[in-house]
């Protein structure tokens, strides 16, 4: 992939000389400064395997492929779609392109020599896509280039990322120097940062890594994984797994969400500190379509409760005459909870399917208050502890104030679910001087957060540094009594060790 600067054709002469440099090898090899050749390919595969499952494709679809270079991404879709126009500042990557074109016998790719961050293209497409482009940019640049993706992509469109990105939060550079000369520079960032850059402008549906890193601690990282390859039998090795690997990467995601989630299984694995993010976003929907109360339900390996709580939810609504919307979280779930969320949508338009790694109680529910269109939101986890009674009240009451927070009346909690709630609670009133009494939900118009709700925290804290905020600002909020219900299936995900400790950092860093 290339890119430019406006001081200077940074990257459009790095990647210039380098594809010379490579002479003729295959369109993976191209574009990467990754040395391990088999790595590469295996990658290439992933991310394609990646792409499909993730995003619809149809012969009728127009493509934008922004940072195209010699046509990887693009050559493979051509056979899938109507039209890809690849726009990318290396001359060099796109006559390579152009010639791979010509030899496949494709015709419908056109190669236009020019800038990502304003793109010589004009109306919609289906499909924008970008693979590797923002880790190039400025966080200036990439709020510009976040901005065009969402002009230039259709209504009912698509846009896709693919993005190396950090697991710890940190931001990291790779640099090349010829001399004093800074020739090439890639940003890494926490891989939150593009789902809230883009997601000032569109709607994040799909979050996931490209492949699954199951690779063992003796190796100490995926980069060691990667130069093991170099020898003949690891390259080998890997070669004659891949195949496998494409096709199972899901199930493979999904064991190591599961050995990751384990002390035992963590110990097992090597640590992840960078890896590839794909981001599926679509354009929000008219605000003129946008319901009069967002119910943002929340879920992390719920597939046993979803749809029965979801059942309930809907027909209490309905039956209450309310217009609304039922934005479903999935949390990185490593069951079929999303695969089920996808179902309901099918069945009924009323609900908007949103997936996500794994974030934890807060980042759930900051992307569904991003996500959320109606006056009014409210939440409700999945497991149908907090009953569709107590968001039709809340509703019902909704002119009481800005915010309507919930205070549980009654609880019936084994003892160390109450001795650990007590206890965090009794923290947050030391650190912040509150007394963090609110158990259950709340119901705010949709202005409050926007123009109050807390950035940087996804842990517990965050409906508790939401009121704080409203509360420093003047704003009224109201306490309303509920009682909790037993959950529908299954056992809390709340009250465990990662989900505490993600609490006990947040409080420190207030």
């Amino acid at each position: 992939m290339g890119t430019e600067r406006d001081e200077g054709r940074l990257a459009g002469d790095w990647w210039d000389r380098d594809t010379s440099a490579k002479g003729d090898e295959d369109l993976a090899l191209l574009g990467t400064v990754t040395e391990q050749a088999e790595v590469v390919r295996l990658r290439d595969q992933l991310e394609k395997a990646a792409f499909a499952s993730a995003v619809e494709l149809r012969r009728d679809q127009r493509v934008l492929d922004l940072g195209g270079g010699a046509g990887r991404i693009a050559l493979f879709l051509a056979p899938r779609v109507a039209e890809v126009v690849v726009v990318d500042s290396s001359e060099g990557l796109l006559e390579r392109g152009r010639r791979a074109a010509a030899r496949m016998g494709v015709d419908n790719v056109r190669f236009v020599h020019g800038s990502v961050t304003a793109p010589p293209v004009e109306g919609r497409y289906d499909l924008v896509i970008a693979f590797g482009v923002g880790a190039h940019l400025d966080d200036g640049e990439l709020e510009g280039f976040a901005a065009d993706c969402a002009r230039l992509v259709e209504p009912g469109g698509r846009v896709v990322l693919k993005e190396p990105v950090t697991t710890d939060g940190e931001l990291r550079f790779d640099r090349r120097y010829e001399g004093d000369a800074l020739l090439y520079e890639v940003r890494f960032r926490p891989r939150e940062a593009y789902a809230d850059a883009f997601g000032r402008h569109l709607e994040l549906v799909h979050q996931r890594p490209t492949c699954a890193h199951l690779v063992p601690w003796f190796l100490g990282s995926t980069q060691g994984a990667a130069e093991a390859t170099e020898s003949g039998a690891g390259g080998r090795l890997l070669n004659a797994v891949g195949p496998w690997m494409t096709r199972h990467d899901a199930d493979l995601q999904a064991l190591e969400r599961r050995l990751r989630g384990h002390p035992l299984g963590r110990r097992l694995l090597a640590p992840v500190p960078v890896l590839q993010d794909l981001y599926v976003l679509r354009p929000r929907p008219p605000v003129s379509d946008a319901p009069d109360l967002s119910v943002v339900t929340i879920a992390y390996n719920e597939s046993d409760c979803l749809e029965p709580v979801a059942a309930e939810l809907c027909a209490a609504l309905r039956d209450a005459n309310i217009d609304f919307e039922v934005v479903l979280v999935d949390d990185g779930s490593s069951d079929d909870t999303f695969a089920i969320m996808g179902r309901m949508a099918e069945r009924d338009p009323v609900f908007r399917p949103l997936t996500q790694e794994n974030r934890g109680i807060g980042g759930a529910l900051r992307t569904g208050f991003d996500a959320a269109r109606g006056r009014f939101v409210t939440w409700v986890p999945a497991d149908g502890q907090i009953g569709p009674d107590t968001v039709v009240e809340l509703y019902r009451r909704r002119d009481e104030a800005p915010m309507l927070t919930t205070v549980y009346t009654r609880r019936d909690d084994p003892w160390y679910r109450t001795v650990i709630s007590r206890s965090l609670n009794t923290m947050i009133k030391l650190r912040t001087g509150q007394v963090a009494k609110s158990g259950g939900n709340y119901l705010f118009e949709r202005e409050m957060w926007t123009r109050h709700g807390p950035r940087g925290d996804d842990s517990m804290m965050i409906s508790t540094a939401f009121r704080h905020n409203l509360r420093e600002a003047g704003v009224s909020i109201v306490e309303v009594g509920i009682a909790a219900r037993a959950r529908v299936a299954g056992h809390s995900k709340v009250l465990n060790p990662r989900a505490i400790l993600r609490t006990l950092r947040s409080l420190g860093g207030m």
